[in-house]
């Protein structure tokens, strides 16, 4: 079965089909250290998140990055589930690479452990969407989701740019929105 996706950055828009799985990925920091905080070091990661989508060619739906860990909707094309780890794997060792080179030290960047959950169908990935965009207002870190940067909630809702584009699930029901997170 076929799921119709949306590219958006911005403002251009693009429908796209494309069979695929997706996952929702949760990367924590090193001893849960808050190397986010840091501006420079959640551009890094948005950055080498950007390369590695080109290159691998996965679809990322949703992403948040927050003090301590990342959050990320990603899909593998044809819906292999080998390539959630591939991909994961790749994220992961890029990313301390590049933050080790550029602060000239060694030493472990993430955890070992990592969560990848598959998620069944458009309206989970909806549903975990909106959670993942709460994520910085669960933490107390911004009243509004709009209003953390590192974040495709701005993607989502149609209002502003985000730090990178992300393929939108279509909704089954175009005039329906997506339900709010509830917080249980």
């Amino acid at each position: 079965m076929d799921a119709a996706r949306e590219s958006r950055s911005g403002d251009d828009t693009t429908m796209l089909a494309q069979q695929s799985q997706a996952y929702l990925v949760t990367l924590w920091t090193y001893g849960v250290e808050p190397s986010f905080l840091d501006p420079a070091r959640a551009a890094l990661f948005c950055r080498v998140l950007a390369g590695l989508r080109l290159r691998l060619g996965f679809l990322l739906h949703a992403y948040v990055v927050l003090p301590d860990r990342v959050r990320l909707i990603v899909a593998s094309r044809g819906g292999d589930p080998r390539w959630a780890r591939i991909i994961v794997q790749r994220l992961k060792s890029r990313y301390a690479r590049e933050a080790n080179h550029r602060s000239g030290r060694l030493g472990l960047v993430w955890q070992d452990a990592d969560q990848t959950l598959p998620l069944s169908g458009a309206e989970d990935v909806r549903r975990k969407a909106d959670f993942l965009h709460h994520n910085p207002v669960l933490a107390g870190l911004v009243r509004d989701p709009g209003e953390w940067r590192w974040s495709s909630y701005r993607a989502w809702a149609g209002v502003g740019r985000t730090p990178l584009p992300v393929d939108l699930v279509a909704a089954s029901d175009p005039g329906r929105p997506v339900p709010p997170y509830i917080s249980t």
